[in-house]
């Protein structure tokens, strides 16, 4: 840049501070020359001065696309999701989330029985009903609390029948890929991939295997189910964080309950 022009630039700035009635006019002032058309003599100069950021490669690099999943695998999670739902307490005609639950069979469901326990009085006395919510289902009537374990938590309710259900997988390896899928209370605020009827899923492995626990690195919210991604089965019921009720557990109590 030649001599002259950088003291044109140099001029043009303290013209414009100058002739300013106050720092803010001075910037927007300031502003101005530098974003003025190519042809104005001291934006030119000025440009040339202060010339503007060059972009970095990351800036200037598309975003990478989103791996497309396994169209089967899609479909096995488009299938677990629409069986699973709010379970939610009415009293009075007010309406109250307590968990999530999901189908095991067409007329049965499988949640945790902590939120349960406070009001099984209230609802053996009719005070009291629960409804499992599906997705683009009218809410589907929970008839009975059918069994509530004493040595885990987990609860068995009996509903309107639905056309389908997540079969229990007989058993899972460790590693093995799997999905929470559960009721999502804040989408935009927590982990996980949102799912159509306010439900989310959030993959990971199994990382410990046990007679009465599953352990997993992905956190599922406390009803929720835990599908193996190989077979689109249930392995286990969510209690909350990383540990799940085994879905042989669940199955065992099943099969106790219909001899």
């Amino acid at each position: 840049m030649g001599q002259s022009e950088q003291g044109s630039g140099v001029r043009a700035l303290f013209a414009a501070w100058a002739a300013a009635e106050s720092d803010e006019a001075a910037l927007a002032g300031l502003a101005g020359l530098l974003a003025g058309p190519e042809t104005s003599d001291a934006g030119a100069s000025l440009r040339r001065l202060w010339p503007p950021p060059a972009l970095s490669t990351a800036e200037l690099a598309p975003a990478p696309a989103a791996r497309p999943r396994d169209p089967a695998l899609e479909r096995a999670i488009a299938t677990a999701s629409a069986c699973v739902g709010r379970l939610a307490s009415v009293d009075s005609g007010h309406v109250r989330a307590l968990a999530t639950a999901w189908l095991v069979r067409p007329d049965l469901a499988a949640t945790i029985r902590k939120p349960l326990l406070p009001c099984l009085a209230q609802l053996t006395r009719g005070e009291r009903s629960l409804q499992l919510e599906l997705a683009g289902v009218t809410p589907v009537a929970v008839r009975e609390v059918l069994y509530v374990a004493p040595d885990c938590d987990l609860a068995l309710l009996r509903v309107a029948a639905q056309p389908s259900f997540i079969a229990l997988a007989p058993g899972v390896a460790h590693g093995h890929e799997l999905a929470a899928i559960d009721c999502s209370d804040s989408p935009e605020s927590q982990a996980g991939e949102a799912l159509p009827g306010g439900l989310r899923l959030v993959q990971g492995r199994v990382q410990e295997v046990s007679s009465v626990l599953l352990r997993h690195d992905c956190a599922g919210r406390p009803g929720g189910v835990l599908l193996d991604l190989a077979s689109g089965q249930a392995i286990g019921l969510t209690v909350g964080g990383h540990a799940s009720v085994p879905g042989w557990l669940v199955r065992e109590r099943i099969e106790r309950l219909t001899r």
